[in-house]
Protein backbone atom coordinates (compact mmCIF):
# COMPACT_ATOMS: atom_id res chain seq x y z
CA UNK A 1 0.00 0.00 0.00
CA UNK A 2 0.91 3.00 -0.85
CA UNK A 3 -0.06 6.48 0.96
CA UNK A 4 -0.14 9.73 -0.73
CA UNK A 5 -0.03 12.33 2.66
CA UNK A 6 -1.57 15.01 0.88
CA UNK A 7 -4.78 17.35 1.20
CA UNK A 8 -7.21 15.31 3.54
CA UNK A 9 -11.00 16.73 3.29
CA UNK A 10 -11.82 14.73 5.94
CA UNK A 11 -9.47 14.89 8.81
CA UNK A 12 -7.42 17.93 10.74
CA UNK A 13 -4.88 16.00 11.84
CA UNK A 14 -2.23 13.13 10.34
CA UNK A 15 0.31 10.90 11.71
CA UNK A 16 2.62 8.28 10.85
CA UNK A 17 5.26 5.95 12.53
CA UNK A 18 7.52 3.87 10.08
CA UNK A 19 10.53 2.20 10.18
CA UNK A 20 12.94 3.35 6.80
CA UNK A 21 14.43 6.37 5.22
CA UNK A 22 14.17 10.06 4.52
CA UNK A 23 15.21 12.64 1.94
CA UNK A 24 14.64 15.83 1.49
CA UNK A 25 14.02 16.55 -2.40
CA UNK A 26 17.99 17.35 -3.57
CA UNK A 27 19.13 14.88 -1.84
CA UNK A 28 16.30 12.38 -3.72
CA UNK A 29 17.08 13.87 -7.06
CA UNK A 30 20.96 12.68 -6.44
CA UNK A 31 19.71 9.04 -5.56
CA UNK A 32 17.03 8.76 -8.41
CA UNK A 33 18.98 10.75 -10.99
CA UNK A 34 22.64 11.11 -10.37
CA UNK A 35 23.19 12.11 -14.12
CA UNK A 36 21.61 14.97 -13.10
CA UNK A 37 18.36 14.85 -15.35
CA UNK A 38 15.69 17.18 -14.14
CA UNK A 39 13.07 15.34 -11.61
CA UNK A 40 9.64 15.86 -12.61
CA UNK A 41 7.43 14.38 -9.85
CA UNK A 42 9.56 12.67 -7.21
CA UNK A 43 6.56 10.93 -5.57
CA UNK A 44 5.30 9.41 -8.38
CA UNK A 45 8.45 7.98 -9.06
CA UNK A 46 9.09 6.82 -6.45
CA UNK A 47 5.88 5.00 -6.74
CA UNK A 48 6.74 3.13 -9.80
CA UNK A 49 10.13 2.28 -8.30
CA UNK A 50 8.46 0.43 -5.49
CA UNK A 51 7.31 -3.22 -5.99
CA UNK A 52 3.72 -3.60 -5.52
CA UNK A 53 3.23 -5.77 -2.07
CA UNK A 54 6.29 -4.40 -0.79
CA UNK A 55 4.89 -3.19 2.38
CA UNK A 56 6.30 0.23 2.01
CA UNK A 57 4.68 3.58 1.73
CA UNK A 58 5.44 6.96 0.61
CA UNK A 59 4.51 10.10 3.18
CA UNK A 60 5.19 13.77 1.90
CA UNK A 61 2.70 16.95 2.67
CA UNK A 62 2.24 18.76 -0.51
CA UNK A 63 4.32 21.62 1.09
CA UNK A 64 7.05 20.13 2.32
CA UNK A 65 10.31 18.95 0.37
CA UNK A 66 10.66 15.77 2.57
CA UNK A 67 9.85 12.40 1.69
CA UNK A 68 9.52 9.44 4.10
CA UNK A 69 9.82 6.38 2.66
CA UNK A 70 9.11 2.93 4.83
CA UNK A 71 7.24 0.40 6.47
CA UNK A 72 5.04 1.26 8.74
CA UNK A 73 5.39 -0.87 12.53
CA UNK A 74 2.30 -2.08 12.09
CA UNK A 75 2.96 -4.58 9.68
CA UNK A 76 4.98 -6.45 11.52
CA UNK A 77 4.00 -9.95 10.96
CA UNK A 78 3.11 -11.94 13.93
CA UNK A 79 5.97 -14.49 13.11
CA UNK A 80 8.54 -11.44 12.38
CA UNK A 81 10.93 -10.54 14.94
CA UNK A 82 11.91 -6.62 14.61
CA UNK A 83 15.23 -7.66 13.02
CA UNK A 84 13.55 -9.30 10.45
CA UNK A 85 11.28 -7.14 10.03
CA UNK A 86 13.74 -3.66 9.83
CA UNK A 87 15.51 -6.39 7.42
CA UNK A 88 12.86 -6.57 5.15
CA UNK A 89 12.45 -2.82 4.39
CA UNK A 90 15.83 -2.62 4.34
CA UNK A 91 16.44 -4.88 1.61
CA UNK A 92 13.41 -3.60 -0.48
CA UNK A 93 14.50 -0.06 0.13
CA UNK A 94 18.51 -0.91 -1.00
CA UNK A 95 17.01 -2.45 -4.07
CA UNK A 96 15.16 0.57 -5.06
CA UNK A 97 17.44 3.12 -3.80
CA UNK A 98 20.64 2.34 -3.57
CA UNK A 99 23.57 1.52 -0.81
CA UNK A 100 24.70 3.85 2.21
CA UNK A 101 21.45 4.58 3.36
CA UNK A 102 20.87 5.62 6.39
CA UNK A 103 17.46 3.46 8.03
CA UNK A 104 15.93 5.01 11.17
CA UNK A 105 12.00 4.79 12.71
CA UNK A 106 10.59 8.39 11.62
CA UNK A 107 7.51 10.01 13.43
CA UNK A 108 5.55 12.93 12.15
CA UNK A 109 2.48 14.36 12.80
CA UNK A 110 0.61 17.81 11.24
CA UNK A 111 -2.78 19.52 11.47
CA UNK A 112 -4.60 20.93 8.90
CA UNK A 113 -5.70 24.90 9.73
Amino acid sequence: MKIRSGFVSNSSSSSFLIYGVSFDKVELKEILHPDGSDLEDAYEELEERIPKGSGIDIHCMWDWDTYYVGASWDTVGDDETGRQFKDRVEKVLTEVLGNGLSFATHEEAWRDG
